[in-house]
């Protein structure tokens, strides 16, 4: 749901990032909750505006001892998912990722971005 120029911009200032829908199609017919776990194997932290499901899913694996490997949520509010803000998400992520760059910096936790 977010824009693949997000992605792009985050790999030219040196991200390893990739976006679902344009990079990894083969992700595309996976649940939520398998999405959750294959990120996991991955070691790759999932960016979305899909609160309600995906905290379900954050507590649903903590209950269980289960891990995931990190949520960062988004607000459309104040991360508009529009042309004009691309430079604001590269620029909010790109720092959230240089502020949370060890490997498991963010295992099951989730971070919201306001």
């Amino acid at each position: 749901m977010i824009p693949p120029q997000i992605a792009r911009g985050l790999r030219q200032a040196g991200h390893d990032v990739q976006a679902i829908k344009w990079d990894r199609d083969d992700l595309l017919r996976l649940s939520d909750l398998e999405l959750v776990r294959q990120m996991g194997l991955e070691q790759r932290t999932i960016v979305t505006n899909d609160i309600a499901d995906f905290q379900a899913i954050h507590d649903l694996f903590l209950a269980a001892g289960d891990e995931h490997h990190g949520m960062i949520f988004t607000f459309d509010e104040t991360m508009p998912r529009t042309k004009a803000a691309i430079p604001l998400w590269v620029s909010t992520l790109s720092e959230l990722l240089c502020e949370y760059s060890d490997d498991d910096a963010l295992r099951n936790r989730i971070r919201h971005v306001i």
